[in-house]
């Protein structure tokens, strides 16, 4: 973030800075929402999408459960994330792929 005269940061770079940060820009809804009806309403209750970084899914996961079962599906999740991300190509975040997928507990 830019900072002003006396350190001061202004709030439309605040207000950009955070919405990034929690995938609320409508590119990142839309990869939110999508994601939450690509797994369906039962994995969704437990697993949520955090982050979208380079090349990375984070993904918040409350059950050892759900994890697992992201895991055995984890190849075409990651295709149709992509192919997703190419339909609307207004993100440049990820400009050569996902490749990964990171879990973190919720």
């Amino acid at each position: 973030m830019k900072r002003g005269r006396g350190g001061l940061v202004h709030i439309s770079d605040c207000k950009r800075a955070f919405f990034e940060k929690h995938l609320l820009e409508p590119e990142g809804y839309a990869l939110r929402i999508f994601f939450s009806e690509f797994v369906g309403p039962k994995i969704a209750k437990y697993a949520s999408l955090v982050k979208v970084d380079q090349s990375t899914i984070v993904i918040a996961v409350k059950s050892s459960v759900v994890k697992n079962e992201i895991m055995l599906s984890r190849k075409k999740l990651l295709k149709v994330m992509n192919d997703f991300l190419v339909k609307n190509r207004n993100n440049n975040k990820t400009s050569s792929g996902l490749k990964k997928i990171v879990f973190i507990n919720d």
